[in-house]
């Protein structure tokens, strides 16, 4: 009975903090602009070809793997590729706005993202789901980039909140959780948030087994292969964790998770072989081929050594590594001052020492030293992986390693040192929960001020721009509305295909035609007519028109009349109409001094 009160209570409690995760990741998922996780274009265009039925990337001699990739959504990544390592660089509003409303062109063109090519494309599924639903819905791409990632961060909670409730979890494994490195991924519209939930799952599938043994239920067997097959084919530095189904035969005593092992090593190497001999990256040079390489290593294995050495011997390394495991954000261009790094390292550190855990460990044993093994090898496999892939042959130092890839291995640690029932009782163990709280407290507090800063705020005061907004006369046959184009557009006159004129209505139906008229510096006059009481009070209403470059215009009454424009008289003397300009590149600009579109 008493037992059935904690399980029930312990359900409870996970719910709630897997909801309350779910919420600070869309909190930040709001504030960060899209694309700023590193590589989250070319994982977006992976979806996206994904959600298109391709499995397999398109090889081009010139440009590397790719795909066809729809225009709007290639429109979209150019309004945010000015912000990845230009820590200067502010988002403006009319940056964010021109963004948001790129539409999908079901044109595509090719584009290539080699990067992604060796990632198994199911881990893509949630990111996938979430665009191709957007486009079938009619939404924009900024609505559709949206869904994609509420729908990743939502599929990454499901996955821990299964986990929890298949082996009981510990403070380390949720500090590791709550970094600000973790929390900025799980906000992206990357895999590395789903991967670590994949990882947490597939580790509590196994303990569980490791616990029921005999009475071990098929369909987690299964579960643990699928998992692991989706987790490795795209984290192919996990592949030891493999070895955690082989286990699991033993634990259950069922032949059925030998087979599954076999078969899930099949699918995993015809992948990763298919995936290797298809995809062609040009972003590196490495001066031989994959197979030469670790043939070059294998005749000399002191060379690796002598390599490895050098990098773990290097300070600037270690000192990234351990930055960029608890937070180097954006496209490792945003960093905290050296200050936070030693508060949250402390505080993770912390909590990891309290939540060490000797219960059960005489019956456990061998399943936690499997998983320190694989932890241990996982690693080992991140530096074997990048002197393969990503440095020039022969190397004097493993680059391009990231902390955050030890996010993964240090999951299984976390598990096999504070693994077992009560986790979560005992004096230590209330020390590592107060710990989690103050970590989970620093890295809210210290990471959202930090992307405002970086994205939003300028380091000296922005001048105001001082206006006075007023209504034109009323639209009628002899009142006809003069469209006063502001300075910055005729400064750099561009071709224009539309204009969004802020109309007021005073709250009522005007019915009638107008007429807007533009001129265009060659002297050429077009017309395009719209209806009266389609316009909503104090709204933008678009108007499409002739592709051309125009510098001055007047809106006639065709029949009826009763609406104004609004208009801003700037500080300087000029008087510009509020209107937003649609050029034929797709970016946009607003009259500044006027309300903001959509606000």
């Amino acid at each position: 009975m008493l037992e059935s009160a904690t399980r029930k209570s312990l359900g409870t409690w996970q719910h709630w903090v897997v909801a309350l995760f779910v919420l600070v990741c869309i909190v930040f998922a709001k504030v960060i602009p899209p694309m700023q996780s590193p590589d989250e274009f070319d994982h977006v265009k992976r979806a996206y070809l994904l959600g298109k039925g391709v499995l397999l990337l398109e090889p081009s001699a010139e440009h590397g793997s790719g795909g066809q990739i729809d225009t709007g959504l290639l429109s979209y990544f150019g309004a945010y590729g000015m912000l990845p390592y230009q820590s200067v660089r502010k988002l403006s509003q009319e940056e964010a706005f021109t963004a948001d409303g790129i539409s999908w062109s079901g044109k595509t063109e090719f584009s290539a993202t080699p990067g992604t090519g060796y990632y198994m494309p199911l881990i893509y599924a949630p990111q996938a789901i979430g665009l191709t639903a957007g486009e079938m819905a009619g939404l924009t791409i900024a609505d559709s980039y949206d869904l994609a990632r509420v729908f990743n961060i939502v599929c990454g909670a499901l996955l821990l909140l299964a986990a929890f409730r298949l082996y009981p979890t510990n403070p380390w494994v949720l500090g590791l959780l709550i970094l600000p490195m973790s929390l900025f991924q799980f906000a992206s519209a990357t895999i590395d948030g789903l991967s670590l939930s994949l990882t947490i799952f597939s580790v509590s599938a196994f303990l569980r087994i490791a616990r029921d043994r005999a009475k071990t239920p098929t369909w987690l067997l299964l579960t643990l292969a699928m998992s692991l097959v989706a987790l490795i084919s795209s984290r192919v530095h996990m592949l030891p964790m493999v070895t955690l189904l082989f286990a699991a035969g033993f634990y259950s005593k069922r032949r059925a998770a030998f087979g599954l092992f076999v078969l899930a090593l099949a699918v995993i190497g015809a992948w990763l072989y298919l995936a290797i001999s298809t995809t062609l990256d040009k972003r590196v040079t490495i001066g031989a081929g994959p197979g030469e390489v670790i043939g070059f290593y294998l005749q000399d294995p002191l060379q690796f050594a002598r390599v490895l050495r050098a990098t773990l011997a290097d300070q600037d390394l270690m000192r990234f590594y351990g930055h960029s495991f608890l937070g180097a954000l954006g496209w490792l261009d945003t960093y905290f001052s050296g200050r936070v790094y030693k508060v949250i390292g402390i505080a993770f550190s912390s909590v990891a020492l309290f939540s060490l855990s000797w219960k059960s460990i005489r019956q456990d044993w061998i399943a936690r030293g499997l998983l320190l093994a694989c932890a241990g090898a996982a690693v080992l496999l991140t530096f074997i992986a990048l002197l393969i892939t990503w440095n020039k042959h022969p190397a004097a130092q493993i680059l391009g390693v990231q902390g955050r890839y030890f996010a993964l291995p240090m999951v299984l640690v976390a598990y096999a040192l504070a693994a077992g029932i009560g986790s979560f009782q005992g004096f230590a163990r209330k020390i590592a929960v107060t710990g989690l709280l103050v970590l989970f407290y620093i890295s809210v507090t210290s990471t959202l001020p930090l992307l405002l800063t970086r994205y939003y705020q300028t380091f000296n005061p922005i001048d105001p721009v001082t206006a006075s907004v007023r209504a034109t006369p009323q639209l009628g046959p002899e009142t006809p509305i003069a469209i006063e184009m502001s300075q910055r557009h005729l400064n750099e006159p561009r071709e224009l295909v539309g204009l969004g004129i802020d109309f007021g209505t005073y709250a009522r139906e005007n019915r009638g035609t107008g007429e807007l008229h533009l001129q265009s510096a060659t002297g050429q006059t077009v017309r395009q007519s719209f209806d009266l009481a389609t316009l909503q009070d104090n709204q933008y209403a678009e108007i499409y028109f002739q592709p051309g470059v125009y510098t001055n215009g007047r809106i006639v009454s065709v029949e009826g009349g009763g609406v104004s424009v609004w208009e801003a008289q700037m500080s300087n003397g000029y008087l510009n109409s509020c209107l937003v300009y649609i050029y034929a590149d797709g970016k946009k600009k607003f009259t500044e001094g006027c309300p903001i579109p959509g606000h």
